[in-house]
């Protein structure tokens, strides 16, 4: 809607009539790209879920001031605020997977749902791995001269 008259003013350079006859070229064009977009978000979706629901479960848990696994796991368990925020990232993730798999042999597809904490227990696990200190336990002025 807002577009498309800064479109006619600068490209048709042009006001009234010709707007109209703009219009009859741009609105197809519109209809198309939406048509095309809709589609590619409508097939995405389920991945676009998986992989914004594994980003922002990683980003809360670095949010945590500690970053160590026993007061990671004892907050995640333990604060309300923070166990209803990774259930909400777990339910996503299930939905997910379950969109993308369809569920087309449960057999096979249900105990896939096992691994929905898979991230976040793998980010827990790993935290001690991304500890700045841990990885140059030297100091800089040590380098100096090397």
């Amino acid at each position: 809607m807002l577009l498309r008259p800064l479109l006619t003013y600068k490209l048709a350079d042009c006001q009234g009539s010709k707007a109209i006859y703009s219009a009859l070229y741009f609105l197809p064009i519109l209809i198309l790209v939406h048509a095309v977009l809709g589609g590619i978000i409508y097939y995405a979706f389920p991945y676009i879920i998986v992989v914004v629901s594994v980003i922002t479960s990683a980003c809360h848990l670095a949010m945590e001031e500690e970053q160590k696994i026993p007061e990671l796991l004892k907050h995640s368990l333990t604060n309300v605020r923070s166990l209803t925020i990774l259930l909400g990232h777990w339910l996503l993730h299930a939905y997910g997977m379950i969109s993308i798999t369809g569920m087309s042999h449960p057999s096979f597809h249900v105990p896939l749902l096992a691994l929905v904490p898979f991230p976040t227990m793998f980010y827990i696990l790993t935290v001690k791995f991304t500890d700045p200190t841990l990885v140059y336990p030297f100091k800089t002025s040590n380098l100096q001269g090397v």
